[in-house]
């Protein structure tokens, strides 16, 4: 069948009615999440962080490959592009999905969104004398600059009235009290309606312009996402880059990396490659795509894959590096609760080797990258490496949250509520991309660079 006859939509049979199933699987997974996490609560939010986190990261992904497909006015990915638009456009999805993130702040953000004055916080129990503060004298700071709460620190030291731990308290105090102007309820909550304001528009224009065109065949839709990519790329940078600031990081609120934004768009990029590449050999195999993609498609697909994998493992590297090397505790604390000892450094070991080194042996080859059963296993790994990824992000706070000490590392607990939020989040999520892929052209047959990507060939 020519590609003129070839309509590439989905007529019936159990992919048009999936998104039926995937909706009804997720209402009653984050149903069942609820259910089971009213009597802990705590350990509810943690699990569905992880899973929020890991379906997030892949809508963000096809955003950014989108947006870089037309600010490069790019022809070979024209016909594997509109997969990716449909994990794309349910980005929106989100806003919906974050609200019990939303109503577990306390639960998940604590630490700093429930955080007053740091003495009226510790001073009952660890300021019963010698302390001025404690006694209501004033707490000004010095002449010389130093914090009311660094002096009480060193008097508290010299009349041996504090363990190291309680000393550290007031310490960490301190550092969130310097950030409570960006870290408190109200503006989080202004923030994250920007974020998903902004990713809605960036989204949906991106996917009415591209599907408008399937039918008007008009090439103004192109020059619009054209026009709007320059601008798109660093709003969708920004605002991806502090939601990863206000929503994993701030986990753990004394410690900051300022390669985190950075490291967050790699993991996307990963996770979306992988899945794309499964997505559209899948569908490749079903029919359903004709002959508008080819062996060379998946061959671009696998160095862009093995390219962003390497890209990641540079970043996650670079970040634990400087950290170590320069031994700030406020900094080494996010890699103490996964390299201090305990379960959580097995982990940390399998996403070292699973991660990079594996893939990094197995989808270096030309030949490995042009063979579907070699492309296939790479992309799998990783997909499983990318959950695995989001859960030691996420979980080894949930540990310290119980009350373990800041410098202790974190005990490794699964629960059933990880995979009952996972099949919730997903289900919700996959039920808005299978959707759109029931109701409009698995192929962007409009865009007029269609027949160059059909015929495309690497060099």
């Amino acid at each position: 069948m020519s590609a003129q006859e070839h309509d590439y939509r989905v007529k019936g049979g159990a992919l048009a009615s999936a998104w039926k199933i995937a909706a009804g699987v997720g209402v009653a997974g984050v149903g069942a999440a609820l259910a089971m996490g009213a009597s802990d609560p705590k350990r509810f939010a943690y699990s569905y962080l992880f899973a929020f986190a890991t379906f997030l990261a892949l809508a963000v992904g096809a955003t950014f490959f989108v947006l870089f497909q037309h600010v490069t006015s790019a022809g070979w990915s024209v016909t594997t592009r509109r997969t990716a638009e449909f994990f794309m456009s349910a980005l929106p999805v989100f806003a919906l999905l974050f609200v019990p993130v939303a109503l577990h702040v306390d639960d998940l953000y604590g630490e700093w969104a429930n955080h007053g004055d740091p003495a009226a916080a510790h001073a009952p129990a660890t300021l019963e004398r010698g302390d001025h503060a404690a006694h209501g004298e004033p707490t000004a700071p010095s002449p010389h600059g130093e914090p009311a709460s660094a002096r009480r620190v060193g008097h508290a030291v010299e009349g041996g009235l504090l363990s190291q731990e309680q000393i550290e308290h007031l310490a960490h105090s301190e550092v969130i009290s310097a950030k409570s102007a960006y870290l408190n309820k109200g503006f989080f909550y202004i923030r994250a309606l920007i974020y998903f304001a902004a990713w809605a528009f960036i989204a949906l224009s991106l996917f009415r312009n591209s599907t408008s065109q399937d039918a008007s065949k008009d090439k103004e839709w192109t020059r619009r996402s054209q026009r709007m990519a320059p601008w798109a790329i660093p709003v969708l940078a920004l605002t991806t880059t502090f939601a990863s600031f206000d929503w994993y990081m701030s986990l753990l609120p004394s410690w900051y990396s300022t390669i985190f934004g950075v490291w967050h768009f790699s993991a996307s990029m990963v996770a979306l490659f992988a899945v794309l590449t499964l997505t559209t050999l899948w569908l490749s195999k079903k029919g359903l795509l004709g002959d508008a993609v080819t062996l060379e498609h998946f061959h671009d697909l696998g160095k862009l894959l093995f390219g962003f994998n390497c890209f990641w493992a540079y970043i996650s590297f670079s970040q634990f590096f400087l950290i170590w090397y320069a031994g700030i505790p406020e900094e080494a604390d996010f890699y103490h609760l996964r390299w201090g000892g305990g379960p959580w450094v097995n982990v940390s070991v399998a996403i070292a080797v699973l991660h990079f080194i594996v893939p990094f042996v197995l989808l270096m080859s030309r030949n490995v990258k042009r063979n579907l059963s070699g492309l296939t296993a790479g992309a799998v790994l990783l997909v499983v490496m990318h959950v695995v990824e989001m859960y030691w992000l996420v979980l080894p706070n949930y540990a310290r949250a119980m009350g373990v000490a800041s410098r202790e590392p974190g005990s490794l607990r699964l629960s059933p509520l990880d995979l009952l939020a996972f099949v919730g989040v997903g289900g919700v999520y996959l039920a808005a991309v299978l959707y759109r892929m029931a109701n409009h052209s698995l192929v962007a047959v409009g865009d007029p660079r269609f027949e160059r990507s059909r015929h495309f060939e690497n060099a």
